[in-house]
């Protein structure tokens, strides 16, 4: 089985969400279990897709090949903006502790 690497992003940048599930998220429960939501990287739209566990301070969601199955790709932490308007998703690294995320995020 062949697999294509998704477009390159930038690790701790916070990226922010388009839409869920094809609509305006409204809360951190949007992105928990099968979900699949769209950022805006530099312009562009880039589509995830994957499970989302609740974590502090925020949702995790583990993007997987082949929409939303198969091989992990890359590991995202989905939080509120400090407005708490909107949400923003920051790619992070599967063993990155909650610590570096807070202050990453802050």
């Amino acid at each position: 089985m062949s697999f294509t690497t998704p477009r390159p992003v930038i690790s701790g940048k916070p990226y922010p969400v388009r839409s869920v599930h094809d609509r305006t998220p409204g809360h951190l429960d949007d992105f928990v279990g099968d979900t699949t939501f769209v950022l805006d990287l530099d312009g562009e739209d880039y589509v995830v897709c994957g499970p989302g566990i609740h974590v502090d301070p925020g949702v995790r969601v583990f993007e997987k090949a082949d929409e939303g199955v198969g091989k992990d790709i890359r590991a995202w932490m989905v939080c509120p903006t400090p407005d708490g308007d909107a949400f923003t998703a920051t790619h992070v690294g599967i063993d990155v502790p909650t610590q570096a995320m807070r202050a990453a995020l802050s």
